[in-house]
């Protein structure tokens, strides 16, 4: 439900925008003492402020430009009763509404249908920017965006888990932008980055003169996140007194600065991230069980990319995208056989070693096409054959088969062939996908090397 501010020493006209505002069930909120108006903004989101050009003028327009600074999220309609050349001057400068008084009501509903149309157009870009960022077509990440845009509404507590680079700051920042509390702040904290002495400190704030070289009062990162969303990133390294801290904070919505007396209230949503198993933690105790449950409300577990190589293109085509036009140049793919290692390479380091791999191979590229010698050493030295070896138990003759240092292009692209095939079955489809190539080409290599394989 919008929530609305009406400011104006006309208690009549007030009461008339109040009642309309609550029968088409807006929250609307009647301040009739200008003086309080900052501290009012202050305290509470307001989605919406509609105050008497008079009063605006009793700043002398410093609080127009006070609002505009401050709160850009916060809409502005702009009440005149005479002087409207100058109500629309400052409308338009600053980005603001107007409307004149004595208010016609279906003028203001105009007014307000066009102004949250435009915080509904915002919330549709949100959602297209985060399916254009979240690359991937797999099954079980088609299943994580579904999962995102049905609980980033809710306010409950988030635990991402899945392997180091697999994109979960990445998920934890979508389901803030397409949440209610996007328009305000998103803080991200690495518990693993900062010592524990000084990640209390950060987390909590400090009065002035709470310890050495405290010269002054400090907000800490949980406050300045309220009303909007904490990032608490590798989790599980957080230090046992600290997680109490933080229960504390979830259980009742308040927090303690260090050489505070008083507490203070937070309205923080948080979403947590971790690499380890946080419920071996909890046997081994060093994660408090009582945290978990209090974290782990909704879990995402975003699988590593050896398991949804089917996204693996478009993120190299991603990838060689942003580093074009990091790199001023114009590359416009990856040929066949880089194609073929990289579609089955294991990516221990997932997206952001892959991400690694494409800047690396764009940097190094002098072609329109990334070619085996562009990637990393380590990548170019890998054999396509026995990328297939790891996946499947094979005899002794096929592993003296690899070791044979002889063998030509052509003998392992055989292999890697009759491979797939008896992986997959007599599916010529899947198998020119997984070798990444097209069923034309996988047909012609078919009759080249005059291999027995049945027709589909």
């Amino acid at each position: 439900m919008k929530k609305i501010l009406i400011v104006t020493q006309n208690n009549e006209e007030a009461i008339i925008i109040n009642n309309f505002l609550q029968k088409n069930k807006y929250s609307s909120y009647i301040l009739l003492d200008v003086s309080e108006l900052i501290n009012r903004v202050k305290s509470e989101k307001f989605d919406l402020l509609i105050i008497d050009l008079d009063l605006i003028k009793e700043y002398e327009l410093n609080l127009v430009k006070f609002f505009k600074e401050e709160f850009t999220d916060l809409k502005i309609i702009v009440m005149v009763r005479d002087k409207i050349d100058e109500a629309i001057e400052i409308a338009d400068k600053n980005n603001f509404y107007y409307i004149q008084s004595p208010i016609n009501l279906n003028e203001l509903q105009f007014i307000l249908n066009k102004i949250f149309e435009k915080l509904e157009k915002q919330k549709i870009y949100n959602l297209e920017y985060f399916e254009n960022k979240f690359i991937g077509k797999s099954e079980k990440i088609i299943k994580i965006k579904n999962l995102i845009k049905k609980i980033a509404k809710n306010d409950s507590n988030i635990l991402i888990t899945g392997e180091t680079g697999t994109g979960k700051e990445l998920v934890a920042r979508a389901i803030y932008e397409l949440s209610n509390r996007s328009s305000a702040a998103f803080i991200t904290v690495n518990c693993a980055a900062i010592p524990e002495n000084l990640l209390e400190s950060e987390l909590f704030g400090y009065k002035k003169g709470a310890f050495t070289g405290a010269t002054a009062d400090k907000k800490g990162l949980i406050e300045l996140a309220d009303d909007g969303t904490l990032f608490l990133d590798e989790i599980g390294d957080l230090s046992l007194n600290l997680q109490a801290k933080l229960l504390r904070v979830i259980e009742y919505k308040e927090l303690r600065s260090l050489g505070e007396e008083k507490l203070k209230k937070v309205n923080v949503r948080i979403i947590a991230a971790t690499n380890q198993d946080l419920k071996q933690l909890i046997k081994e105790k060093k994660f408090r069980e009582d945290l978990f449950f209090r974290l782990n409300v909704i879990q995402i577990n975003i699988p590593p990319l050896r398991e949804r190589k089917d996204d693996i293109p478009l993120l190299i085509r991603f990838f060689i995208e942003k580093y074009n036009i990091i790199n001023k140049k114009n590359i416009i793919g990856i040929d066949q056989k880089t194609r073929c290692i990289l579609m089955h390479y294991d990516y221990p380091g997932n997206i952001r070693e892959l991400e690694n791999i494409i800047q690396h191979a764009v940097i190094f590229s002098e072609d329109e096409m990334i070619k085996v010698e562009d990637l990393p050493q380590n990548i170019q030295n890998l054999s396509l054959f026995e990328k297939l070896e790891e996946h499947r138990e094979d005899t002794e003759e096929d592993k003296k088969t690899i070791e044979d240092k002889e063998l030509n292009l052509a003998e392992i692209e055989k292999k890697i062939i009759l491979k797939a095939f008896a992986r997959y079955g007599n599916n010529h489809t899947k198998v020119a996908r997984i070798l990444g190539i097209s069923r034309s080409t996988l047909w012609r290599k078919i009759k080249e090397y005059n291999l027995q394989i049945e027709n589909e």
